[in-house]
C-alpha cells in the first residue's frame, strides 16, 4: 500500500503538457485539459492508500473499506482518464 501511495505521486508527473501526442497509450486528452484535477485525483488516491494502511487490519468489512480508500479511487481516474479497453 505504501508503494502504491508512492506510484500514486509519480503519476502527477508522468503528463507534462509536451506528452499530449505521439505516444501509444491509453490515456486521453482529459488528462492534459483537467491536469489540476487528475493531479488532485492522484493526491488523494496516494492519501488513501496511507490511510488505508492504518484502517485495513481493523476494518470489520474488508471489501467496503477496500473499495472506500482503493478501489473508488482507481474506478474514478480509469472511467475519467483512460480510453475503454
Amino acid at each position: 500500500m505504501i508503494k502504491m501511495s508512492e506510484n500514486y505521486k509519480v503519476l502527477i508527473d508522468l503528463f507534462p503538457e509536451n506528452t499530449q501526442e505521439g505516444f501509444d497509450t491509453e490515456a486521453l486528452l482529459t488528462i492534459w485539459d483537467e491536469k489540476d484535477d487528475f493531479n488532485a485525483l492522484m493526491q488523494k488516491a496516494s492519501d488513501d492508500m496511507i490511510k488505508l494502511t492504518s484502517v485495513i487490519e481493523d476494518a470489520e468489512d474488508i471489501r467496503g473499506t477496500l473499495k472506500q480508500f482503493m478501489w473508488s479511487n482507481c474506478k474514478a481516474c480509469h472511467n475519467r482518464y483512460r480510453e475503454e479497453h
